[in-house]
């Protein structure tokens, strides 16, 4: 099978299964809470946001990942990190 479709299910699956989680643990929960409180839950989550900066290491993704890529998307998920914790 072709490794951009493997890649694709994989994504549809990885959504399919969140979207359950979220629908079943964490919609309940977050729906009772004060919007305030529940919009620094969510944004807890995007604190850990800093793995982007994976893509600039080399070795971990492969050479033929283009830099026109993968510095604004490292660098915007290190600011989207940031701005999560503020």
């Amino acid at each position: 099978m072709d490794t951009l479709a493997l890649f694709g299910f994989s994504v549809a699956f990885s959504v399919t299964a969140w979207g359950v989680v979220t629908a079943r643990y964490f919609w309940p929960k977050l729906r009772i809470l004060p919007q305030r409180d529940a919009l620094r839950l969510l944004l807890t989550l995007h604190a850990f946001r800093f793995v982007g900066l994976a893509f600039l290491v080399p070795g971990v993704v492969g050479p033929d990942l283009p830099a026109a890529f993968a510095r604004p998307a490292a660098y915007g998920d290190l600011g989207a990190a940031i701005l999560a914790r503020s």
